[in-house]
């Protein structure tokens, strides 16, 4: 089964396209609505993506209890890149609860940032007078559940034994009516092993005043266990996610799982963005009603959102974003091309056949590296990766062959600059099918580098949103243990010194 993250953000790119069109000055309400209707699809985004995460970690323990080891790791990769999607971004949207801020309770104790001492019943963490924007919102943490080190013999009682699973609260401490419609209960399961926490999402909760004090506790002793708690915060709920139920996967193989979870997570994406576009464009009409002095700004932004959103029938995602107007006007769109037989000359370089022609393609914006020492790039190669210089024809060797087995028999839909290069070699953006860019592909490998062109050859928003997101990828490609790819040779890496 060939696993690869599903286009799912189209939103965050419509907002970074908005964002980059806007002119540098602009009404302050016009501005204050564009930022509002931006937090609300990433709030969107997020949850649901955390859903299918959910999903691709069911999936993962049915495949290693299966024995495909590397199949259960490709999709913990795959889970470890959802993860990482709203690092530093929508991730902030949630308001954690911090373990240094909460009063211990029984046998709780905070180390660090896990909360771990489950013996007595009632053993928790509350936080008193916190301070939370009213509104409803959903707990969520990572756990891990194992048996102490030391278990109880078989004539012990039953309480001393290791058990399977845990019974937990979590509470508005209030005497007013609310209290019992803010008290949640739920179970905390076994884990495969030590080290593997999984994610609890609870709730919903709402809460109508302001500070609020709440409480984490346990239904029950479990001396015999070793229960770590972490990352405790309160995720806002949207309309979108408190209609959304999380997916449900049938008993059946990995592959379709994967692709019920996938198709899931893609109606309920494209239902929040169309949702959150709507109340977006209502928001405009009210604003150009009240503030007819700005009419005509507020007119082109709702031009811009409806292109964004002229989606033809049957077209989503990647192909929605690469063909509403203020996207790539002027690129030639192929689809359904296939690698040629003949081998690529190098990562980024190779011939497709499309409709009986073949056609030279280069890869825009990334290089890969030389094959040979005496090409020339092998400085350059060396110096963006800190790498020896008679390291680099092997990683080029290795990018040529990841791209030769990557895309061989697969459907290529490429778009190409109307301009050549002096050889007649096209650049082009390739798309692969429930992947995206390819380039971020070979990026997120360690098997190229970015080269980002002089700003004014950055002809639309749009292709700087995608530059910007393939150096986002390099940057956590770079810092990545282990290190992928020519990474994995640098100095950086080694503590400044080669292996």
């Amino acid at each position: 089964m060939k696993l690869s993250l599903p286009v799912l953000i189209f939103a965050l790119h419509a907002c970074t396209a908005l964002q980059a069109q806007t002119p540098v000055q602009e009404p302050a309400a016009l501005t204050a609505t564009r930022s509002a209707f931006m937090r609300q699809v990433m709030t969107d985004s997020q949850l649901l993506t955390q859903q299918y995460e959910r999903a691709l970690a069911k999936v993962e323990t049915e495949v290693a209890t299966a024995g495909d080891y590397e199949e259960a790791r490709a999709i913990r990769q795959r889970r470890e890149q959802l993860q990482a999607l709203y690092a530093g971004t929508a991730s902030s949207l949630a308001t954690p609860l911090p373990l240094t801020q909460a009063r211990m309770m029984g046998s709780a104790q905070a180390s660090g940032e896990m909360l771990g001492g489950w013996r007595s019943n009632g053993s928790g963490a509350e936080w008193q007078n916190f301070r939370l924007v009213p509104g409803s919102y959903h707990l969520e943490f990572e756990a891990n559940m194992s048996d102490a080190p030391v278990a109880g013999s078989i004539y012990a009682s039953p309480k001393f034994l290791p058990q399977q699973k845990a019974l937990f609260s979590f509470d508005e401490v209030t005497l007013l009516g609310i209290a019992a419609e803010n008290h949640r209960t739920f179970e905390i399961t076994r884990s495969t092993d030590e080290t593997t926490f999984t994610t609890v999402h609870v709730g919903p909760l709402t809460f109508t005043r302001n500070p609020v004090t709440l409480r984490f506790t346990a239904a029950d002793g479990y001396p015999a266990n070793i229960i770590r708690i972490r990352n405790l915060r309160l995720v806002p709920v949207t309309d979108a996610t408190a209609a959304a139920s999380p997916t449900t996967l049938p008993q059946t193989s990995s592959t379709t799982a994967m692709q019920l979870a996938s198709t899931a997570l893609k109606d309920a994406i494209d239902t929040a963005r169309k949702a959150a576009s709507a109340r977006y464009l209502d928001e405009l009409n009210d604003l150009a009603v009240n503030k007819p002095e700005l009419k005509g700004q507020i007119d082109a932004e709702i031009r811009r959102m409806q292109r964004l959103g002229d989606q033809k029938a049957g077209r989503s995602g990647i192909n929605a974003i690469t063909t509403t107007g203020g996207g790539f006007s002027g690129f030639e769109d192929i689809s359904d091309a296939r690698l040629a037989d003949e081998d690529p000359m190098s990562g980024e370089r190779f011939k497709v056949v499309y409709e009986g022609r073949t056609l030279m393609v280069r890869l825009l914006w990334i290089d890969c590296a030389p094959l040979e020492e005496n090409e020339p790039g092998v400085k350059r190669f060396a110096k963006h990766f800190n790498i020896e210089e008679e390291d680099v024809p092997a990683v080029g060797r290795a990018a040529r062959e990841f791209t030769a087995s990557y895309l061989r028999n697969k459907p290529l839909r490429l778009l190409i600059r109307p301009d050549r290069d002096k050889d007649g070699t096209m650049a082009a953006l390739l798309f692969l099918p429930n992947v995206g860019l390819y380039q971020n592909v070979l990026v997120n490998h360690g098997l190229a580098s970015v080269v980002e062109p002089a700003r004014e050859q950055q002809h639309n928003a749009m292709e700087r949103a995608f530059l910007s997101t393939l150096s986002a990828i390099e940057t956590t490609a770079r810092k990545r243990r282990p290190a992928p790819g020519a990474w994995a040779l640098s100095a950086d890496t080694h503590g400044g010194k080669q292996p």
